[in-house]
């Protein structure tokens, strides 16, 4: 795997630009134009297989598209698949393919390539190769290191209402989130040095500038000063905000189809504004075609164990609640002050009803061992100033990765036992903005195993 963190030959960078067809443009609609927006673009990202609200999305799309006076384009931006959604790797991915097609029908799609494309498949070309089967618009940055050629045009262009759309793909350039028999294969270019060489390329003579970016909060925040007027469609770290500024808005639509970005745009005498909402996607209905799929793919796929039921849950809870939950859990657990936990370790939230194992591992994504530090309480509330990060009031408070913890009154005199995940631990100048903690393990606890007795238990 090469890792390229300067900028590129601008032949290079204009050789993948030209390899990008344009996505067929839908004549405008001008009829009460003052009512409605001339275009409406969706966006949504980081989907890792959410076979609990595919169908919802699936049909949440179709209603846009059906009720709306405007024509409709779709941004899938990244992650696809998830490895740990054990009927999604057996099946090699059917029912989300199946939802990609299902969603080509409806509309143009452009889906730019994430780091979990390769979750399932091991290599980013067959992916690449199914998704445009099933009639997608694949853009990315991404270079097969095998041939020295972009996996897909890094550019496409979408022609809405009258509007003319430049989009450039871009994807992280952090290896370690990429599975190790893709990786290997992989060339990975810095966002930022990448989109200051190519955007201007893509993006001249276009009515609206888009940056579809899986590279994360940190990169994004160092584009922005440097783009003039864009819409900026963020992923990778799985957040749910909103931040504008004069000519340019920038956006992140969480993750596991909890949400829909709803970009309405309208023509004005200074370009195009940007109008965005959040659509929350539930559990109930949707398309019973694609729920039937994946009601097929869970009885083929899914073992008994994986069918088991952990506990039977009276009420839902939104993500964030969720993993307090298990915060709580692993700080009883291993006898702490508080636990903290990252929050990509975890996927989609706890809902109402039956817990299977299945649903669980949805739940939290990843398990590792526990483990505790001492933490002078001066030091526990610096790194408490970067929690809970879903709450976060301005673009300067976010850092991409962070942990979830619960409120408590630090005494800064005294000391704290700190508990966690390893993968926290091990990540902890990203997660808790100091590297100086030393943790050690605590007897074998496992983060799944300590959190799914505690459900069992009734927490």
């Amino acid at each position: 795997m090469t890792r390229l963190t300067v900028a590129l030959d601008r032949r290079f960078v204009l050789k993948g630009l030209l390899a990008a067809p344009a996505v067929a443009a839908l004549a405008p609609r001008r009829a009460l134009a003052q009512a409605r927006p001339d275009a409406i673009l969706l966006s949504i990202a980081d989907l890792h297989s959410p076979y609990a609200r595919l169908p919802q999305l699936v049909a949440e799309v179709r209603a846009i598209v059906a009720g709306a006076e405007a024509p409709v384009a779709l941004i899938v931006n990244g992650d696809l698949f998830e490895r740990g959604n054990v009927a999604a790797t057996r099946s090699r991915g059917i029912a989300d393919f199946a939802a990609l097609r299902m969603l080509a029908r409806e509309l143009p799609v452009v889906v730019n390539l994430g780091n979990h494309e390769t979750a399932i498949l091991d290599d980013m070309g067959q992916f690449v190769a199914e998704a445009t089967a099933a009639g997608a618009q694949v853009i990315g940055n991404l270079i097969d290191r095998r041939t020295g050629r972009f996996f897909a045009p890094v550019s496409t262009r979408l022609g809405l209402g009258g509007i003319d759309l430049a989009l450039l793909g871009v994807g992280t350039d952090n290896p370690f989130v990429y599975r190790q028999p893709a990786r290997d294969t992989l060339t990975l270019l810095d966002p930022v040095a990448f989109t200051a060489e190519a955007f201007g390329d893509v993006t001249g003579g276009a009515d609206l500038p888009v940056l579809v970016s899986h590279a994360g909060v940190m990169p994004d925040r160092a584009i922005l000063p440097t783009l003039d007027q864009a819409l900026v469609i963020g992923a990778h770290d799985h957040l749910d905000f909103i931040h504008s500024e004069p000519g340019k808005t920038y956006l992140h639509g969480g993750a596991w189809a909890r949400e829909l970005a709803v970009l309405n745009l309208n023509r004005t005498g200074g370009g195009v504004t940007v109008t965005p909402e959040m659509r929350v996607i539930g559990t109930e209905g949707g398309d019973e075609m694609l729920a039937e799929t994946i009601a097929g793919v869970e009885a083929e796929h899914l073992t008994d164990e994986d069918r088991g039921i952990l506990t039977e849950r009276a009420t839902a809870l939104d993500l964030p609640a969720s993993i307090l939950l298990a915060a709580e859990a692993v700080r009883a657990a291993t006898d702490a002050d508080l636990a903290v936990l990252g929050h990509t370790t975890f996927g989609a939230p706890l809902d109402a009803g039956p817990l299977r194992r299945y649903d669980f591992d949805a739940f939290i994504r990843f398990d590792g061992d526990l483990v505790v530090a001492e933490v002078p309480g001066d030091v526990l509330a610096t790194i408490l100033g970067r929690a809970n990060q879903h709450q976060a009031a301005s673009l300067d408070q976010r850092t991409g990765d962070f942990i979830h913890a619960a409120e408590i009154d630090i005494d800064p005199s005294r000391t704290y036992r700190l508990a966690t995940n390893g993968w926290t631990a091990t990540n902890q100048q990203a997660y808790l903005g100091t590297s100086d903690l030393d943790f050690a393990p605590t007897g074998g606890l496992q983060l799944k195993a300590v959190v799914a007795d505690a459900l069992a238990g009734g927490l």
